[in-house]
């Protein structure tokens, strides 16, 4: 008498459909936490910035300007989608601020600093809270989170502790 050995085919499709239920929880799991890992670079970075442009302030009396203008992105030429690291460029232009980055970046930077009077780079003023009135620096992040090449801004400002994220839609939070 033979004996047969092995999994049924009933076995094998319980199998299959639980792998199958376990997949479709874990992954929308996993890319939010890619999300919220790589959004953590830029706002980790723009509240450096933020405590170097207030130490700036301080020592100098006006905010440091790194950038040409909130537009110009630092470093200038993030390969791909953006979702790759890139290594900060050197120079001179954010050394008078003195930040830097711990490691390679997947955002690209921008600061700008101005005096009262001067027009502040920002869609909209009244929600941003800068005045006309005073001393202000911007600091922007830009990058691309999922690949696909919509960019999403982070934004924070002299007038307001908040960081601005242009995806959520919400305005600031």
């Amino acid at each position: 008498m033979k004996r047969e050995e092995g999994f049924t085919l009933t076995e094998l499709m319980v199998v299959v459909i639980i792998l199958g239920v376990l997949a479709a929880i874990a992954v929308p799991s996993f890319v939010n936490y890619i999300y919220k890992s790589r959004t953590a670079e830029a706002t980790t970075f723009l509240g450096e910035i933020r405590q170097r442009q207030e130490s700036y302030r301080a020592e100098f009396g006006v905010y440091a300007s790194p950038s040409a203008s909130i537009m110009n992105y630092n470093p200038a030429a993030l390969a791909g989608s953006g979702r790759d690291p890139q290594g900060w460029p050197t120079g001179t232009d954010w050394d008078q601020l003195g930040a830097r980055p711990d490691g390679p970046v997947r955002f690209q930077y921008s600061s700008v600093g101005g005096v009262p009077g001067a027009a502040v780079p920002v869609a909209d003023l009244a929600a941003s809270g800068l005045g006309m009135t005073d001393f202000w620096f911007v600091a922007q992040a830009r990058g691309d989170l999922d690949g696909d090449s919509d960019q999403v801004t982070f934004e924070a400002n002299s007038a307001s502790s908040t960081i601005w994220c242009s995806e959520t839609g919400k305005g600031w939070e």
